[in-house]
């Protein structure tokens, strides 16, 4: 063989080489963008909703939600999606109100310890279905990116509904994280403060998180990767986005609660958020608190609601 069918030969093992490379590449990165955001397929997201521990409800509070005065709300995300929330209002004369996001691999109706204590203290209810769950339409979850856009509109929403609503934001992980990058946006002053429990500081902290778990890679690595399928998919990159960012800009008071046994966000993120924030705020940690299980501290609601009075007369 010549010297030059040698180099030719070498060339052509390179390029294959490089293809093969890039394949694998790009495969991670979509496995990785599957297991995050897509909900039908992600094993990721089934996996941690699988392990919430909801509290068992009594029979006083199932007989309480079966003749509660129930509606079931649409709207329209600004994607075109068609977005459910279940209002609740026994408080006819009340103008309070607490919307209630969900956190991961659940729905609006898995809250409803929260409904019934709030319900008990004058408050009347909206609880969004996000984006791919219960009744909401939709194949992705935007980490609570695209749900704080849906936050917000369901805001708006209520305030139609009611112009003089004094509302409270509460959302668990997912949820939380919709709640912390709705207050960095403005918001009408109808919105008095805010809880975020188990929220993550950052998207690319659960991804890089999955990563190293999944591939036994430093997360980063593939980070570009996984990026690409966000902005194609998603319309967004992880990049531009930022939790802390929006909390730095936040004027809402803020409750921060999160659980020492958390598996799912370290207790670090929500420090990590607490210094982040820009407004009022407090930090509530759970002593031996787990993902989905905070309330069992009994301290949980006396602090929950002892914030929400210190804005909400």
């Amino acid at each position: 063989m010549s010297n030059k069918e040698k180099k030719h030969s070498l060339l052509k093992v390179l390029g294959i080489t490089a293809a093969a490379g890039a394949s694998a590449y790009a495969g991670v990165g979509y496995y990785v963008f599957r297991n995050a955001f897509d909900l039908q397929n992600s094993r990721f997201l089934q996996k941690y909703g699988n392990q919430m521990q909801l509290p068992m409800l009594n029979l006083e509070r199932n007989e309480w939600f079966a003749h509660s005065n129930r509606s079931d709300d649409f709207i329209d995300s600004y994607d075109g999606l068609k977005l459910h929330a279940l209002r609740i209002v026994n408080n006819e004369g009340s103008h309070k109100w607490i919307v209630i996001q969900h956190g991961i691999s659940s729905y609006s109706g898995t809250l409803l310890e929260h409904m019934y204590e709030a319900d008990h203290r004058g408050f009347n209810i909206l609880a969004p279905d996000a984006r791919g769950y219960g009744m909401s339409e939709g194949k992705y979850t935007g980490l609570g990116w695209c749900e704080h856009y849906d936050l917000i509109s369901w805001i708006n929403y209520l305030i139609n509904l009611d112009p003089l609503a004094e509302i409270v934001l509460y959302g668990m992980n997912v949820g939380a994280a919709a709640v912390m990058n709705a207050i960095g946006d403005y918001l009408p002053s109808n919105v008095k403060c805010a809880i975020s429990e188990g929220g993550y500081k950052e998207i690319k902290d659960i991804i890089r998180m999955q990563i190293q778990e999944t591939t036994k890679v430093e997360g980063k690595f593939f980070m570009p990767a996984v990026d690409f399928y966000v902005r194609q998919i998603l319309h967004f990159s992880m990049n531009d986005i930022s939790t802390k960012r929006q909390l730095s800009q936040a004027t809402t008071p803020v409750l921060f609660i999160h659980g020492s046994q958390d598996e799912l966000v370290p207790v670090s993120h929500s420090y990590d958020n607490y210094y982040a924030c820009a407004s009022q705020k407090e930090l509530y940690l759970v002593e031996n608190g787990g993902l989905g299980n905070l309330t069992n501290d009994e301290e949980y609601f006396p602090h929950f609601f002892d914030f929400i009075k210190k804005f909400v007369k």
